[in-house]
């Protein structure tokens, strides 16, 4: 079945991949999830060309899981806002980080990119944590959470490689200074 076809189905499932299944969309709500709501920003930490980015936040923004909003005039910048119906997902997230601890290939006793905190009790959310039926739905709001420094390092050094490429880029694309040629009496 074509992706385009999927809003044809009466499945679910189908349905609901077709808006989230898909590795950048998922990236681009971690991200958000975690405050980082400009383009450049978004595109440093996910690595996507700038071109693959605006069509999937349009797409996002289309199928109503983001607003942009304005926050810059001239040139228009805006910021990228998750909405209620992205916020629904959140137990969804939780999920598949959960999953991602227990069976990606990383060490059960390494320390996570990202220590969260419930807040209700204190317990660390681990890789077999459960929430409480006292917490469900479960959202993001229920944590605090704190970047662990290798991770920290890992997105700061991300942003630098960004910041550089972006830097060279723009002065491969400036015009070059045209020599005169000096003309004699």
């Amino acid at each position: 079945m074509k992706q385009q076809d999927t809003g044809e189905t009466l499945c679910p499932l189908a349905r609901a991949a077709a808006v989230i299944a898909d590795r950048w969309t998922i990236l681009i709500l971690r991200e958000l999830r975690m405050g980082n709501d400009r383009f450049d920003g978004i595109q440093a930490q996910t690595g996507m060309s700038p071109n693959l980015l605006a069509q999937r936040l349009k797409t996002m923004e289309d199928n109503e899981l983001i607003e942009r909003r304005l926050y810059q005039d001239r040139p228009k910048r805006y910021a990228y806002c998750i909405t209620d119906k992205t916020r629904e997902l959140d137990g969804v997230m939780l999920t598949l980080r959960l999953w991602g601890m227990r069976h990606c290939g990383l060490e059960p006793e390494a320390e996570s990119a990202l220590t969260m905190t419930h807040r209700r009790t204190g317990a660390i959310i681990d890789a077999d944590w459960q929430p409480e039926q006292a917490d469900l739905p479960f959202t993001f709001s229920q944590v605090e959470s704190r970047i662990n420094p290798s991770w920290a390092a890992e997105r700061a050094a991300r942003a630098e490689a960004f910041a550089v490429e972006r830097k060279n880029q723009v002065s491969r694309r400036a015009p070059r200074k045209r020599k005169t040629a000096s003309v004699e009496n």
